[in-house]
């Protein structure tokens, strides 16, 4: 089975994201959301939790920490009281199109690994092992 390349193959894109965002003081997930934001520009703290695999325990504390960073704005939502909407700062701007940017390199990394066609079996053979996992707990990873 994958599972002892994936966890391999995952150590070393922790290394590549880290050389490369580590000077910002983004890792892992930080840049994970501030990407999403930053797509959007502005949205409610609700459409991004359901835009990400993450708990919404987890987008709480991320965006926390992004908004202490100065990277994110976070108002409360006057549809909603209990809600909140952010927005990205232009410092955020300017670091998630790092972080996208590091992200796009990675991949180019790995897929000069393997030939179109393996690639593409690859990808089948991911999808069909989710499909399987989501049929099994009959739920998405969220």
């Amino acid at each position: 089975m994958l599972s002892q390349y994936e966890h391999l193959i995952n150590r070393y894109q922790f290394k590549f994201m880290d050389d490369r965002m580590g000077p910002y003081g983004i890792s892992g997930p930080l840049g994970f959301y501030l990407v999403e934001i930053e797509k959007h520009k502005s949205l409610k703290m609700n459409q991004l939790i359901d835009l990400t695999p993450y708990h919404k325990s987890h987008a709480t504390r991320i965006v926390a920490k992004l908004t202490e960073m100065g990277l994110v704005d976070k108002s409360v939502d006057p549809e909603d009281m209990r809600g909140y909407i952010l927005t990205i700062t232009k410092q955020g701007i300017e670091i998630a199109q790092k972080v996208f940017s590091a992200h796009q390199d990675w991949e180019t990394l790995v897929d000069s690994a393997l030939s179109k066609e393996e690639s593409n079996i690859l990808e089948s053979l991911m999808e069909k092992t989710y499909l399987h996992l989501k049929k099994h707990f009959g739920e998405d990873c969220k």
